[in-house]
């Protein structure tokens, strides 16, 4: 599955692009400070699950827009010691490293060299310790992204910490799979291959957690919120990956959120511009956006069908005799239609697996 938490993180500069650019008689707080067209951001994160670690490059836009990808860079990731291994290019500024996962009492770096200049984020021990989850979700009737009420999908993580005398950080992601049937024009043609849709659920949500401020062996909280859509007509899943992180990495993730949860007022503090921990090896004083993160982490995964709907979901790819195929909605056409800018493959996950 390419889909990583780099989309969060540019949603997120989405999202800020759009507060930032929407009208106001108020002048706007400037978060980012020194934030331009053209700013290298660089996002990674790296773990022990053995699955596709992401490195996405791209360069900051003008506001409302989507940063560009960049796709001609060298990755590497450093291992303390030991070696550099480097990421493959996919196109559109996302790279790619299989068959490498990360293991305890090692440190990683990564180094990105883009038209002869050398970044590199600093080196991270993975933590060893992570807690497991137990997951559940609830049908809701409630505001969400406005002031009226909507059929929401609800996710919820239940916690069990370890006792462990290290400092211990933790964050949740929570991602969500549908699958899709494309149309079907019968007799004589085979069935199209169906498509598995995967992206970010409440992509702005930051769920973190701080085990140096509480005794508790013990967390449940809300991890995302979604609205009711055709996504639910078949089999959809939610996979919730808790991280567990090092205060740097918490750190940056709890500015994110203060800039995010900011209204702008005018008696408002204005928090410190996000820095990561990626830097210009020969200009330190670049600032480069984003975060090269390290980190243990634990997979808890569910399935719901239609059947918890409360409201009637409408197939809208079954054929219909006489009708041009040019009329039906480009979702119904291709898995690429469908998935209108996210990640998809035809390929049946190995943990798709329901009853």
């Amino acid at each position: 599955m390419k889909k990583n938490l780099y989309s969060i993180f540019k949603q997120l500069l989405c999202l800020l692009s759009l507060l930032f650019g929407a009208f106001s008689c108020i002048e706007p707080l400037d978060f980012w400070q020194e934030t331009q067209e053209g700013q290298l951001i660089i996002y990674g994160l790296f773990t022990d699950i053995d699955d596709k670690h992401v490195v996405n490059i791209s360069t900051s836009a003008p506001l409302a827009f989507r940063p560009k990808g960049v796709s001609n860079a060298a990755v590497y990731l450093l291992t303390d010691g030991e070696n550099r291994t480097q990421y493959f290019s996919k196109g559109n500024g996302v790279y790619e490293l299989q068959g490498v996962k990360s293991t305890e009492g090692k440190s990683y770096a990564l180094e990105v060299v883009l038209e002869g200049v050398t970044y590199r984020s600093k080196f991270q021990e993975m933590p060893k310790v992570v807690g497991k989850d137990s997951l559940s979700y609830q049908v809701a009737y409630e505001p969400f992204r406005s002031s009226q009420d909507e059929h929401v999908f609800k996710v919820f993580a239940k916690s069990e910490i370890p006792e462990t005398k290290d400092q211990l950080f933790l964050r949740w992601i929570v991602e969500e799979a549908h699958y899709w049937q494309l149309l079907w024009i019968p007799p004589g043609t085979p069935p199209p291959p169906p498509c598995f849709i995967f992206d970010v659920m409440d992509p702005t949500r930051v769920n973190l957690f701080d085990g140096t401020v509480t005794s508790s062996r013990q967390t449940e909280r809300l991890v995302a919120t979604r609205k009711f859509d055709n996504a639910f007509l078949f089999p959809y899943f939610v996979t919730v990956k808790q991280l567990s992180i090092n205060r740097e990495a918490f750190e940056y993730w709890q500015q994110i959120n203060i800039v995010l949860n900011n209204k702008g007022s005018l008696f408002d503090i204005p928090p410190a511009p996000v820095f990561g921990n990626i830097t210009n090896t020969e200009n330190p004083n670049e600032l480069v956006l984003g975060f090269f993160e390290v980190a243990k982490s634990s997979v808890s995964r569910f399935f719901v069908t239609s059947e918890i709907s409360p409201i009637y979901l409408q197939p809208i790819c079954e054929y219909i005799p006489g009708k041009p195929t040019n009329q039906y909605p480009a979702e119904c056409l291709s898995c690429e239609g469908r998935a209108a800018g996210r990640d998809w493959t035809s390929t049946v996950p190995d943990w798709w697996v329901y009853d």
